[in-house]
């Protein structure tokens, strides 16, 4: 018997308000998504109804009262008057006095962040991911900073900025000028050249210290080698993030005197003796071949395949998402394939499973034959479809999606 399922994809899924109409009309929810944030009485109905929930965190609060919900980095002064409310921010909340929330019924925030002096044992039912207490009079930041340019006018002499993540000290003329105002720092994590920290030590204050030698290059943040990754940062750099090498652009790591990678590198075997002579890294995924690197859907023909083989080529598949082998695949034609991780589905034809078993991986889902699966149900004269085919298999299993969302954050 079929099923009508809301379905709702989203990074956040807030679910906050008792809605007796919520999902009215339907046999069941789907939920996939990082984080879920619901209160009691929605989180138990979605239980009575057989929910599937998908995510990396479940909060389940226990709501009074109207909810006042807040945009992420909102400050509370004291001014505000939230009685009889219950107030939720996923994200960061600043409480510099307590006065604001002394009639709430409740507070949720991702981070609160609070002064130390600040008194929150009359505010009912705090409940946060994180707690973090900062200096009294300290000028908080709640993102990171940089620490260059024209840095020296617009911070404060004299005042401690107190700044929840990282600063990027790199800049000498910059550090000086700010050292001559006295403006100190308070940070998670202080990024800074070695000789620049000898001399401006004094000025700050860290959890932790990242040293980077004189003379290099700094990437924030992921980076993928070309040819111009050189020319931008200089022949001797500093990675903080992933660094990825595609099979084609392996040749460049010539350029280089020295890398420093502060994460992972994925890069072909190939290319691994030319990164060893000049590098070095936290974690190393190597692969074969040419990488399919896909979030979604990839489908893969015969003629794909060996045409590949026929070069002496391979591919290292990477899929979240689903995986269609069409119908023509061969085990032969899998010799193409070097290895296979996917989270989600994988169809190939029962003739190619002898020559794809081999070389999956890692595999969060399954393995089918959506083809034969079809065909069994609507005859020899189906025309395959990828996309339209792993819908039909839904169905098979006695799932319709009514309805459903795909979005960043969902809130009802």
């Amino acid at each position: 018997m079929e099923k009508k399922v809301f379905g709702i994809n989203a990074g956040k899924v807030l679910l906050l308000r008792d809605d007796p109409e919520a999902f009215a009309g339907y046999d069941g929810v789907e939920i996939n998504a990082g984080k879920v944030i619901a209160s009691r009485k929605m989180y138990e109905r979605l239980q009575g109804m057989g929910a599937a929930i998908n995510c990396g965190v479940v909060k389940v609060l226990d709501i009074k009262g109207e909810v006042a919900e807040l945009d992420g980095n909102t400050v509370i002064t004291g001014a505000e008057d939230y009685s009889g409310r219950f107030v939720v921010c996923d994200g960061n909340l600043v409480v510099e006095s307590a006065e604001g929330l002394r009639g709430a019924e409740g507070i949720y925030a991702g981070t609160l962040f609070y002064p130390e002096s600040a008194d929150l044992s009359g505010v009912r039912n705090i409940s946060a991911d994180n707690r973090v207490a900062y200096p009294d009079g300290a000028k908080l930041r709640l993102e990171g900073l940089e620490l260059g340019g024209d840095a020296h006018i617009v911070l404060e002499g004299g005042a401690l900025y107190w700044v929840h993540g990282r600063i990027k000290a790199l800049d000498g003329g910059a550090l000086e000028k700010l050292d001559g105002k006295g403006t100190t720092f308070k940070c998670g994590t202080l990024i800074i050249y070695a000789g620049l920290y000898e001399r401006f030590r004094e000025m700050f204050k860290a959890d932790r210290y990242e040293f980077i030698p004189d003379g290099y290059g700094v990437a924030d943040g992921d980076l993928s080698l070309d040819a111009g990754t050189a020319a931008l940062y200089g022949d001797r750099l500093v990675i903080n993030g992933d660094l990825t090498v595609a099979h084609d652009q392996a040749g460049h790591l010539k350029a280089f005197k020295a890398l420093k990678v502060n994460g992972a590198v994925t890069m072909p075997v190939s290319a691994a003796a030319d990164f060893k002579a000049v590098g070095s890294a936290e974690e190393f995924e190597l692969y074969e071949g040419v990488l399919l690197n896909v979030n979604g859907f990839q489908t893969i023909g015969s003629g794909q395949l060996r045409t590949a083989a026929a070069a002496g080529g391979k591919y290292t598949i990477k899929v979240n998402g689903a995986l269609y082998f069409d119908s023509a695949v061969t085990a032969e034609d899998m010799e193409a394939i070097a290895a296979v991780h996917c989270n989600g589905i994988i169809s190939a034809p029962d003739a190619a499973r002898g020559g794809l078993d081999g070389k999956v991986r890692e595999l969060n889902g399954m393995i089918l034959d959506a083809d034969a699966m079809l065909k069994k149900a609507y005859g020899e004269d189906f025309s395959a479809d990828p996309i339209g085919a792993m819908k039909k298999i839904k169905e098979m299993a006695g799932v319709v999606a009514g309805s459903g969302v795909n979005a960043g954050k969902y809130r009802n």
